[in-house]
Order: structure tokens, then C-alpha cells, then sequence
């Protein structure tokens, strides 16, 4: 929704907490400065996936917000490790890559694409309230 040129989006979000797993200090720190204008509270951050599977332990996130292309532990290992842990998690997938079609089926709940727009992270943030309302 926007009111007077600004994006708006909605208050609940204030209640949502979520982890932010990607090894590129910059994307990550912008990435973090968005989800807290989105009233996102961020409660772990991380550079691998293995950082994953440890803050999601500690933290038990409403969201996980998880790079694809990380060395040593990647996205989709990270993914993969969580949901072995809580079959119920959800996970948003942040790419810049290519996936293929089956390679994240079953371990993401959304894919958003880099270059990050904030309208894309509104959305996803939107469609990710929706997802944990339903179940």
C-alpha cells in the first residue's frame, strides 16, 4: 500500500522476530535496516549455514531470512538442517542466483530475489504474515 508517495505496511509486523544468515556484511546490514523499517525484530545474525541451524536453535525465529550463496554452508544447507529441526519452520530464500525448480521445494516458504527492492521485501514480509496466520 502506498499513503503519500511512502510504502506503508502492516502494524503487526512489530510482533514478528527472524534471523539474518548471509555472508555479505554490506547486502546483510542493508538487508537488517530494511526488515527493522518493516518493524521486523531481529534477534540473530549470521554468515554461513550453519549459523542457521545454531541461531535458529537459540532464538526459535518467527522467519529465517537466509542467503543462497554462502561458502562453506550454504543457503540451502541451512534450509535443509532447520527443517530437519522444525518441519514447521519458514524460511525466505534471498537470491541472486539461478535456482533450480526442485532444489528448494519442501525447505523454503518464499524465494526473494537480490538485487533487494523494498518493495519485494514488503511483500514477502506480507505473504510470510499471512503463511504463519494460516498454520
Amino acid at each position: 500500500m502506498e499513503i503519500d508517495g511512502q510504502l506503508q505496511t502492516n502494524r503487526a509486523h512489530s510482533s514478528i522476530n527472524a534471523i539474518v544468515i548471509d555472508d555479505d556484511v554490506d547486502v546483510r546490514d542493508l538487508f537488517i535496516e530494511l526488515l527493522k523499517m518493516n518493524e521486523i525484530n531481529i534477534l540473530g545474525i549470521g554468515s554461513n549455514g550453519k549459523d542457521a541451524l545454531e541461531l535458529y536453535k537459540l532464538h526459535n525465529p518467527d522467519i529465517v531470512f537466509i542467503d543462497y550463496i554462502m561458502p562453506q554452508y550454504d543457503g540451502l544447507y541451512g534450509a535443509k538442517k532447520i527443517k530437519e529441526f522444525d518441519p514447521h519452520a519458514k524460511i525466505v530464500l534471498v537470491s541472486g542466483s539461478y535456482i533450480e525448480k526442485g532444489r528448494s521445494d519442501n525447505l523454503v516458504s518464499v524465494v526473494l530475489k537480490k538485487p533487494i527492492e523494498i518493495n519485494d521485501v514488503i511483500s514477502t514480509i506480507n505473504k510470510m504474515v499471512c503463511i504463519m496466520n494460516v498454520k
